[in-house]
């Protein structure tokens, strides 16, 4: 029986200076408060590869610590447009990823792919990969469009357009080089995938699997399988389902209305926008705490980041947030948002109301550039727009 890893976080940073001592780097430096090791001007964080190889064998662990290093040697690669525009490849990732960038250039560049879920682009070199930021644009003296452009071309251009043709559950459980999680992302790939019969609908739990099953009647057990992996995942994406429409277009699955598999996929979706708002919620009690300010919203004041609840009916699981007298929020996009009072330490639930029309008769309107969405609320509706508002009241 193969050795097992066992090793603690201080252990594990030996067996990485030994790794680059190997290829011939003797000045690192290792900063155990940050858990990382300083080579020259690079920066290698080492908190998600020691969790990643947490539970594997000894060869295949020294083998991940190996070409982690060798990343090192991909720093002195040249860094211009015309170098690197055949190695940019589209990426998945949540809204909040990189939401903890100290400066504005460090962010990367986004755009939406799918409810809660960006198109990043990452520069792919021999042993390593690097997002590209809004610096990196300058540096480069290109548009964020013509960087998403190439990264489209340079993916179709491996995989093609056609999809993958199998019968029953195909699941590609990526190395590092394949973006088998981005595939999705070139038009017509997910609707040409599959058994050719049945819908495809796809799932993507986390940066390395890509799971395609037919649209058949019992998919709870995936959906169970599916939320375990993306909440034990280092580097998690999804839980939800992801299909097509009639026009070939990826949408989650939720969205296709009266689906068999609909309270499931409500279920996903909700799971994934509870996190998101939790990891934004975090993110900006933080940056209020410590910088009186939130980044890239200067002029905002703080308030209270509302959460959202996970709650259930008859017509399947649903998100609410609750809206409070005599507090100011920066509301999320829930399904439903709960008016309350409080009196005497005890709160009260007024009614529940389907958010897009406490959008229209508040008059609420998404701060700009935050996403996820939130909304900015500083005052408690007047009388009548409390009574418009309880008009729409879903009935308990």
């Amino acid at each position: 029986m193969e050795e097992k890893f066992g090793v603690d976080a201080d252990q594990f940073a030996a067996l990485v200076l030994h790794q680059l001592t190997v290829i011939g780097e003797h000045d690192a430096q290792y900063h155990p408060a940050d858990f990382k090791i300083v080579v020259g001007s690079l920066d290698l964080y080492l908190s998600n590869i020691f969790r990643e190889t947490a539970q594997l064998p000894a060869a295949e662990r020294d083998g991940r610590i190996a070409n982690f290093v060798a990343s090192v040697k991909d720093d002195d690669e040249p860094d211009t447009w015309p170098a690197v525009r055949a190695m940019l490849r589209p990426i998945l990732r949540p809204n909040t990823f990189g939401i903890n960038s100290a400066a504005d250039g460090m962010r990367p560049i986004t755009r939406p792919a799918l409810p809660f879920l960006d198109e990043l682009v990452a520069v792919d070199r021999p042993h390593s990969r690097s997002i590209v930021s809004t610096a990196t644009l300058r540096d480069w003296d290109v548009s964020a469009d013509e960087v998403f452009a190439a990264a489209r071309e340079n993916l179709t251009a491996l995989v093609g357009s056609g999809g993958y043709q199998g019968s029953g559950l195909i699941r590609f459980a990526d190395n590092g080089d394949g973006y088998c999680t981005s595939w999705p992302l070139v038009p017509g790939w997910l609707v040409g995938s599959g058994d050719g019969t049945h819908r495809p609908i796809a799932f993507i739990p986390d940066v390395d699997t890509l799971i395609i099953v037919p649209d058949v009647d019992d998919l709870s057990g995936l959906f169970d399988q599916i939320e375990r992996q993306y909440r034990e995942a280092v580097r998690p994406i999804s839980p939800q389902a992801y299909t097509v429409d009639d026009n070939g277009t990826v949408i989650p699955l939720d969205q296709f209305p009266d689906h068999r598999h609909r309270a499931l996929a409500q279920r996903a979706r909700c799971g994934l926008a509870i996190t998101e708002y939790s990891a934004q919620s975090a993110a900006l009690a933080e940056a209020a705490d410590h910088h009186l300010a939130y980044p890239g919203h200067d002029d905002l004041a703080p308030a209270f980041a509302g959460s959202l609840l996970y709650a259930t009916a008859d017509t399947g699981p649903y998100t609410a947030t609750i809206w409070g007298k005599d507090v100011e929020y920066l509301l999320p996009e829930a399904d439903r948002v709960i008016f309350c009072t409080e009196e005497d330490g005890q709160m009260t639930t007024l009614f529940e109301a389907p958010f897009p029309a406490v959008a229209e008769i508040a008059g609420l309107t998404p701060i700009p550039n935050m996403v996820p969405r939130r909304y900015e609320v500083r005052h408690w509706p007047t009388p009548e727009t409390l009574a418009r508002l309880e008009a729409t009241a879903i009935p308990r």
